[in-house]
């Protein structure tokens, strides 16, 4: 790989592992392992077949958020449904300091270069307040709006971790969540989720920007026979937000 006019490695694409519009219709079973995950990045976040937790890839090694918060590593042969990674080293790298709950995606979103590109992000410190979600292993096929009502949602307070996620442009709505999409892992890597609210204390925030997106299409039948009657950005505030 050739270095850029700055001395900076070109940075690599962001892949998708599938379109998230195939989640939102209830297909959440797919071939993607997390051996193929963890080849294409060392950052990332998702779920696994069935929507058995949510999914944290951080530094090679991916994590497992079960419906009570506790975090299991998952090993290579498990699949996914869809995920996100990239190789990350971090273009940017800024603090925050006693940020209230309100105002953190705002002074997140603050430090986005431009709303057309992808950005991967890594907050690492001390949170005042966390509070995240996960949801227990589903039926293949129950829509994913439905999920909000199953869902368990934890806090914590005074906490050590790391946020990881992505900023995706508008534009690519049908193939990612639109704006921010982060999950959370305490700093031992024993509890987590999705990420609802953050009030930071002392935490670093890194962000990368992707010049471009790699995305599978899986090769199943559900996939392929998919018809899109759901719509997408009423069901994923119900349940992303």
């Amino acid at each position: 790989m050739t270095a850029s006019s700055n001395g900076r490695k070109p940075r690599p694409p962001v892949f998708i592992s599938a379109p998230l519009a195939a989640l939102v219709e209830g297909i959440y079973r797919a071939d993607t392992t997390i051996g193929l995950l963890r080849r294409k990045g060392n950052l990332g976040i998702g779920t696994f077949n069935d929507l058995d937790g949510e999914m944290v890839l951080l530094d090679g090694r991916v994590y497992c958020l079960r419906p009570q918060g506790d975090a299991e590593v998952i090993g290579d042969d498990v699949r996914t449904p869809f995920a996100l990674t990239t190789e990350f080293e971090g273009d940017t790298e800024d603090s925050f300091e006693r940020i209230e709950e309100a105002a953190f995606e705002h002074a997140l979103l603050e430090l986005v270069p431009s709303p057309n590109l992808m950005y991967a992000i890594r907050i690492d410190g001390r949170f005042d307040y966390v509070r995240a979600r996960s949801v227990p292993k589903m039926m293949n096929y129950l829509p994913l709006a439905e999920i909000a009502k199953l869902q368990t949602v934890f806090e914590f307070t005074d906490v050590e971790g790391t946020i990881v996620g992505f900023y995706t442009p508008n534009f690519l709505a049908g193939v990612h969540l639109p704006g921010l999409h982060l999950h959370f892992i305490t700093k031992d890597r024993t509890r987590g989720g999705h990420l609802l609210a953050a009030a930071p204390h002392s935490v670093s925030v890194k962000l990368q920007h992707a010049p471009s997106v790699e995305l599978g299409l899986p090769m199943t039948l559900d996939f392929l026979t998919m018809e899109r009657v759901r719509d997408m950005e009423a069901d994923l505030n119900k349940v992303e937000r």
